[in-house]
């Protein structure tokens, strides 16, 4: 299959961490995983278990407010956010979304986002846990790993300074 959706359904889960040479593998960010896509060599290091390393990225704060309606679509959400940072405006940062419009949209949804993240040139997008997260990770046969990532939600959320100042 597509190889960003194989991933969300198999492979993503909250809280990880995941290095990947597809540019897709952005995607797994709709899962609150910290996904990144890297070029072949790096990925050689990565799975040679020596160390991978990249600058400290800044983090960047989009509160999303409201929820989506009509006929508006997470599609929406990111180009909008494009208009706004343009194609440098992420470059370096991972993008945290939060808020009301955040835990009200789909899985899928949010893996579009973080998809489209290397719009604004951002080292990846991720999104807090949720109960949409829980209910994706039982619908694709996951249960245990959702049952732990519930127990631990408190956990799983943005930085408190992204929230403070976004």
């Amino acid at each position: 299959g597509i190889i960003h959706q194989v991933v969300l359904e198999n492979y993503a889960f909250p809280g990880g961490m995941m290095i990947g040479t597809d540019s897709h593998t952005v995607n797994a960010g709709g899962l609150g995983m910290i996904a990144i896509g890297v070029g072949g060599a790096d990925a050689c290091d990565v799975m040679a278990g020596l160390p991978w390393e990249l600058k400290w990225p800044k983090l960047i704060g989009v509160k999303l407010t409201g929820k989506l309606n009509g006929w508006t679509a997470p599609k929406d959400v990111i180009l909008k956010v494009a208009g706004i940072l343009t194609v440098k405006g992420g470059t370096g940062a991972i993008v945290e979304y939060f808020g009301e419009g955040a835990t009200s949209m789909s899985c899928t949804g949010k893996g579009t986002i973080c998809n489209m993240g290397a719009e604004i040139g951002a080292t990846t997008s991720t999104f807090g846990y949720d109960a949409s997260m829980s209910r994706y990770l039982k619908a694709t046969g996951r249960e245990e790993i959702a049952n732990l990532a519930d127990q631990i939600s408190s956990y799983l959320t943005g930085d408190a300074e992204v929230y403070a100042n976004p």
